[in-house]
C-alpha cells in the first residue's frame, strides 16, 4: 500500500514544513509506504522567492528606490532562509518528482490532504486539487482529509462545498468550527483532530540536534499576524524573570538584535524548546509550546486566526493561556500534568482516526 501526503509541504513557513514533516514520521513509525506529492503551485512558491519584484514595485519613485535598497540589504539573508528551508524540505521530506495540477499521478493507493490552511481560498485561489480533484478517475482508491483547515468562518460559496466534498472517504478537521461549518455538506461524519505536530510522537523531534545560538534565558517571540502588543507583552515578561528577548520571524524586515531571522525549521524547533516562556499568535507557536511543556501566552488579536489556537487550548484545559493584547500578564508556570493527559486521550483519537481509514478491518 503506497501513499500520498499533499498538503503545503514546500511554503517556507515553520508551520507548514514541520507538520507535513510529522504527518509524514507517523506514518512511517506505523511500517507505511509515504511520499509526499511534489505539488508546488505559484501561490505558495511566491511569498518566498528571494527576490520578489511584487516587495519593490511602486509608483512613487522615491519609495521604489526605499524598497530596492530594502531588498539588497537583506539579500543575504533572505538567501540564507532559502537555503535552510530547502535543505530541510530536501532532506528531511521524502518527496515524489516535481507534478503540476494536471499530472498528479494515479500510483498511491491512498491519498492523504492536509493538514495547513488547504482549504483557505486567500491562499489558494480555490485550487481544489486540496479537495481531491484529480486528473484520473478514482477508481478504488482512498482519499482522506487530515486536519484540513481553513481561515474564514463563513463560507463564500456553499453550494460549491457539497461537490468539493464528495470526493473523500473520510473528512477530518484541525478546528470545531470548521466541523460545524463543513457538517451540513456532506453524509460523512467530519472528525475534530489534532495538528499532526501535536499527534506524532513528540519523540520525532527529538532528532533535532540542540544547537540555540543563545545560551542565555529568553523569551521567544513568534507572529504571523503581527500586532506590537506582542513584543511588550514579551518584554514585560521578560523584565519579570530575567531574561532577555527572542524573536522569530515569519518573513524578514526591519533588523534589530532581538530578531533571528533565519531560523532553520530546526532552529526554530530547538529555540522554543529551550525558551523560558513564549509569547505567540501563532497557531503553531502555540503548538510547539505544549509539545515541549514550555510556559507560555498566547495573545488573541480578535482577527479570525484566534480560533485555531483556542480549540486547541480550550480541548486541553489551557484556555486561561490565552490573554487579550492589551493585557500585562503576571508570569506564571504551567502545571503539565493534567494537560498531558488530556492531550494523550485526543493523540489517540487523531491517530485511530487515521489507522482506522488505512488499516482494513
Amino acid at each position: 500500500m503506497k501513499i500520498g501526503i499533499l498538503t503545503f509541504h514546500c511554503a517556507h513557513n515553520y508551520g507548514a514544513v514541520l507538520q507535513c514533516y510529522a504527518t509524514q514520521e507517523f506514518l512511517r513509525s506505523k511500517g507505511f509506504d509515504v511520499e509526499i506529492i511534489n505539488y508546488r503551485p505559484q501561490f505558495l512558491l511566491e511569498p518566498y522567492k528571494i527576490l520578489n519584484s511584487k516587495r519593490v514595485l511602486c509608483k512613487r519613485p522615491i519609495l521604489f528606490i526605499k524598497k530596492l535598497l530594502k531588498e539588497i540589504l537583506f539579500f543575504r539573508l533572505r538567501y540564507k532562509r532559502w537555503k535552510g528551508f530547502e535543505k530541510f524540505i530536501n532532506t528531511h521530506l521524502i518527496l515524489s518528482e516535481r507534478f503540476d495540477k494536471i499530472s498528479i499521478p494515479s500510483r498511491y493507493d491512498i491519498y492523504i490532504v492536509g493538514s495547513d490552511q488547504i482549504w483557505n481560498n486567500r491562499i489558494t485561489n480555490g485550487d481544489d486539487v486540496y479537495f481531491c480533484k484529480f486528473p484520473f478517475a478514482k477508481g478504488n482508491k482512498k482519499y482522506i482529509s487530515y486536519a484540513a483547515s481553513m481561515e474564514t468562518t463563513t463560507l463564500d460559496n456553499n453550494t460549491s462545498y457539497k461537490n468539493l466534498l464528495n470526493s473523500f472517504d473520510a473528512i477530518s478537521v484541525r478546528e470545531e468550527n470548521i466541523q460545524a461549518l463543513l457538517t451540513p455538506y456532506t453524509n460523512l461524519t467530519i472528525q475534530h483532530v489534532l495538528d499532526p505536530t501535536l499527534m506524532a510522537s513528540s519523540k520525532i523531534w527529538e532528532s533535532f540536534p540542540s544547537k540555540t545560538r543563545n545560551k542565555d534565558k529568553y523569551v521567544v517571540v513568534y507572529q504571523v499576524a503581527e500586532n506590537k502588543n506582542t513584543i511588550r507583552i514579551a518584554r514585560h515578561i521578560a523584565k519579570q524573570i530575567g531574561a532577555k528577548v527572542k524573536i522569530l520571524v515569519a518573513r524578514i524586515g526591519r533588523n534589530t538584535s532581538e530578531k533571528f531571522q533565519d531560523a532553520t525549521p530546526e532552529e526554530f524547533v530547538d529555540t522554543i524548546r529551550n525558551a523560558a516562556c513564549i509569547v505567540t499568535t501563532s497557531f503553531h507557536g502555540t503548538a510547539f509550546s505544549v509539545i515541549f511543556n514550555r510556559p507560555f501566552y498566547t495573545i488573541k488579536l480578535n482577527n479570525g486566526w484566534d480560533t485555531r489556537s483556542s480549540s486547541l487550548l480550550n480541548s486541553i484545559g489551557l484556555k486561561n493561556r490565552i490573554i487579550d493584547k492589551n493585557d500585562s500578564p503576571q508570569f506564571s508556570t504551567i502545571d503539565y500534568s493534567h494537560v498531558n493527559e488530556k492531550l494523550e486521550i485526543l493523540q489517540k483519537e487523531s491517530q485511530d482516526f487515521i489507522l482506522n481509514q488505512l488499516i482494513p478491518n
